[in-house]
């Protein structure tokens, strides 16, 4: 539940008001979605974290990996089951359009991001294992080297603490050295246990707590471009000069735990960025929570579909059976490849939800199996839509 009650917390303080995404755009704040979640009535079924009915899956239980059009397959896929239980509920089918469909898609995406509560025993053994105490005090102990990290305990996110870590990084870095101290390596979870360690021993602070809203994953994008982020990992971090296509690291986990990891590697940044007269990139709040955002949200872009497999995919589902030129006079749908459902992923996942019922009722009711598809199918089909409109594929899909 805590994941839940983070999330809720930071909406009220932040008082954030939902907007919708432009189109193929994730949302500036994809927690938003959690009032399209609730607007859409999606937890008359869903809980997150144990906050819920229990009817269907608890999402937050879930891991909703890969990108917009693999989560949108996991909806199809869902929707016999789906379609029982909303018509036992007697709540009608909800629709979307192709912009709820982004920002329902992204927020449930995005749960991941907030990770854990942080442990004050486990960030103990961490501020001594790690070596903090070498040089930080807090509450009145370790040495005083380097500043009091009790500073720090009016701040209750743990991305506070990794953007005061990385800015100080070259400074750390230099007096570490001098020490013969070795930096220190941060797992997921370290991150928000030194947080939580901090704020309790550091005794009362402020009242209010500084919360820190989620991260805009678009500015975020800006600021990779900005900080030079780029001159080494590429536009849209895809590969650079040396730095390696982020899209591939496994960065789809808790903001601490990227945080954690940009941390791990800025030693050998350091040396590359001054092999190259780059300076070191120090952020301000909320400039690291946009990057790390931006960061998560990489492997949610599609790439490009097949169109030759699409082909493929659309005889060997049935589509052909009612979008097809054959298709019998009672089960006729639209000719897909002129449909404005299939110019755009966000397009062709809220039309396959709209009228998923109406499917439903003419595949089931004949006793035919549900025809399930993968996000590459997903991909492959929008591609083959395109090259049979255009003759090229639909830069949407790229």
């Amino acid at each position: 539940m805590h994941r839940l009650a983070i999330l809720v917390s930071t909406l009220a303080a932040l008082s954030i008001a939902a907007a919708l995404p432009a189109a193929g755009q994730v949302p500036d704040n994809p927690l938003e979605g959690i009032l399209l979640f609730e607007g859409k009535q999606c937890n008359r079924c869903h809980g997150i974290d144990g906050d819920g009915p229990g009817i269907g899956p608890d999402l937050g239980a879930e891991r909703f990996r890969g990108s917009f059009l693999d989560l949108g397959a996991a909806l199809w896929n869902h929707v016999p089951g789906m379609g029982v239980a909303v018509e036992e509920s007697g709540v009608g089918w909800p629709e979307l359009t192709p912009e709820e469909a982004t920002e329902l898609t992204a927020f449930l995406y995005f749960i991941d991001y907030l990770g854990r509560p942080g442990d004050g025993a486990a960030g103990e053994q961490l501020y001594r294992s790690k070596g903090c105490a070498v040089c930080h005090t807090v509450g009145g102990d370790g040495q005083a080297v380097g500043p009091d990290l009790s500073e720090l305990r009016r701040f209750a996110s743990p991305l506070y603490i990794a953007q005061a870590i990385w800015n100080h990084g070259p400074s750390m870095f230099e007096t570490m050295h001098a020490m013969g101290v070795r930096a220190p390596n941060f797992a997921a979870g370290d991150l928000a246990d030194l947080s939580a360690f901090i704020r309790r021993q550091a005794g009362p602070g402020p009242r209010e707590r500084m919360l820190l809203a989620p991260g805009n994953p678009n500015r975020g994008r800006e600021l990779f471009d900005a900080k030079g982020c780029s001159r080494c990992h590429g536009d849209d971090a895809r590969g650079g000069s040396g730095g390696p296509d982020l899209r591939r690291a496994g960065l789809h986990r808790s903001a601490e735990a990227i945080a954690g990891t940009m941390w791990n590697h800025a030693l050998a940044m350091k040396t590359v960025m001054e092999s190259r007269g780059v300076g070191w990139p120090r952020f301000t709040t909320p400039e690291l929570a946009d990057v790390v955002a931006f960061l998560y949200f990489l492997p949610f872009d599609d790439p490009s579909g097949d169109p030759a497999r699409g082909e493929r995919v659309f005889a060997s589902r049935s589509c052909a059976e009612c979008h097809g030129p054959n298709a019998r006079s009672d089960h006729q749908g639209p000719e897909l490849a002129e449909a404005d459902a299939t110019r755009a992923p966000e397009r062709l996942v809220a039309a396959m939800w709209n009228h998923a019922p109406v499917m439903s009722e003419a595949i089931l009711a004949e006793g035919r199996p549900w025809p399930e598809l993968t996000g590459e199918d997903l991909r492959d089909l929008l591609a083959y839509f395109g090259q049979e409109r255009t003759g090229q594929p639909p830069s949407d899909a790229e």
